[in-house]
């Protein structure tokens, strides 16, 4: 058995070898493909990653809803109790009730006692336009507890001017988003004009910026003190528009979405539901990213199958004489099957390396996705996990063994015969 194997690759390498270039320009084009494969991998893990950890820490990873689980409704018509037929006709939508959670205080309390829970922070969701001398903006604006709201993201961390500190004893200060603030082209301590959805203005004076890394959220949003934003959209002191919640892990985020959901009777939203539709985005367009470099290896299928092709055209006497000599037809459809299992590991193993060095080498580059982007940073996020190469070389191996295939059965039904005679 031993001898067989050591006869098939011994034949094999002596094909490859003969055709160096050829078989150089048919590894690089493996080689090409898993490296691309490993890159692509680690990037696209690393965006989804960049955006889970960058939504973790600026968002609560439980929202409690200003919205009951069983909805209100009104009663619009009944017919005759008498009739046999009797029918009512309800609406669910309630004319001017307000979605908010009431009393708040209570509901913390409630919350606070759960295991799992880390920190709990209520706050008012309110909209309207900044203005600062001449320019305006449309902007969101968040009015939290800033103690509270420090711990359930990295908010205090994420503050590049002035400080949370000073928003919490400033009754009308204002902690704006860097990118709202470049806009506005305000800085620390000067005083903007709020207008909010009643119309009436507010003058606030800019405590400090934020830098999240988010572009959507540096660019549009801000965050006041909880009263003025109750005041503002004309709340009372006992309510808010949701409560923010932060767990000891996201695993058991689902877990306790539920339970706090039929505890507190209003509904519940996780962070994975509030950002579905960002992180389907992404996932979409990796996966597109994914088939476009599978294309990649299916061209060096081709260059495999080329290789082979023109050794079975070439060697075809010497694929006679072994066949006359007793080498059987297996074991030439082995020997045409190793040259191309050769072909795919070599190009694989230098793939793979080739992969982890160039995705390292871009993780560590000071590479920034601009101002305008999704995400900002001033570094690309690569993941590399042990089953990215895996599967990388084993696809690899495979389109090598398919390419492989077809010379081999046709080296195996040459007829010795024809073509000594020839």
């Amino acid at each position: 058995m031993l001898d067989r194997i050591r006869f098939i690759f011994d034949i094999a390498f002596r094909h490859l070898t003969g055709k160096k270039r050829q078989t150089g320009l048919v590894i690089a084009g493996v080689a090409v493909g898993s490296m691309v494969m490993i890159l692509t991998f680690g990037l696209a893990e690393g965006i989804i990653t960049e955006i889970e950890e960058k939504i973790i820490d600026i968002s609560p990873l439980i929202t409690i809803k200003g919205e009951k689980v069983h909805e209100k409704q009104r009663l619009l018509f009944e017919s005759s109790k008498a009739s046999s037929d009797h029918y009512e006709i309800v609406s669910r939508i309630i004319p001017d009730d307000r979605k908010e959670v009431k009393p708040y205080t209570e509901v913390v309390s409630l919350v606070e006692k759960l295991s799992g829970i880390d920190a709990v922070s209520p706050f008012v969701a309110t909209r309207g336009v900044l203005r600062y001398t001449t320019l305006t903006r449309p902007c969101f604006v968040k009015g939290v507890i800033p103690d509270r709201e420090a711990l359930i993201g990295k908010l205090k961390q994420n503050v590049v001017t002035g400080s949370l500190a000073e928003l919490a004893y400033t009754k009308n200060g204002i902690l704006l988003g860097d990118g709202l603030a470049r806009k506005l082209k305000t800085g620390y301590h000067d005083l903007v004009r709020f207008t909010g959805e009643n119309g009436k203005v507010y003058d606030l004076i800019v405590v400090g910026t934020f830098a999240s890394g988010f572009g959507a959220v540096d660019d549009n949003d801000a965050f006041v003190n909880l009263r003025l934003a109750q005041i503002i959209n004309g709340l009372p002191q006992d309510a808010v528009s949701a409560v923010g919640i932060h767990t000891t892990s996201p695993t058991i985020v689902n877990r306790l979405s539920t339970e706090i959901s039929r505890l507190t009777g209003y509904k519940t939203q996780t962070w994975e539901e509030a950002n579905a539709n960002l992180l389907s985005l992404f996932q979409r367009n990796n996966n597109i990213t994914f088939f476009l470099v599978v294309f990649v290896f299916v061209v060096a299928g081709f260059g495999i199958a080329n290789v082979l092709i023109t050794i079975v055209l070439q060697k075809q006497r010497d694929i006679a004489v072994l066949k006359s000599i007793g080498v059987g037809i297996r074991s030439l459809e082995m020997v045409f099957l190793a040259e191309g299992m050769v072909l795919g590991i070599t190009g694989a193993v230098i793939g793979c390396v080739a992969g982890h060095y160039l995705t390292s080498l871009i993780s560590a580059l000071p590479i920034s996705y601009g101002p305008s982007a999704v995400v900002r940073g001033n570094h690309i996020v690569t993941v590399q996990k042990p089953a990215y190469f895996i599967v990388t070389s084993l696809f690899a191996i495979v389109v090598s063994a398919i390419s492989a295939y077809g010379p081999a059965r046709r080296a195996a039904r040459l007829k010795p015969v024809d073509i000594l005679r020839a």
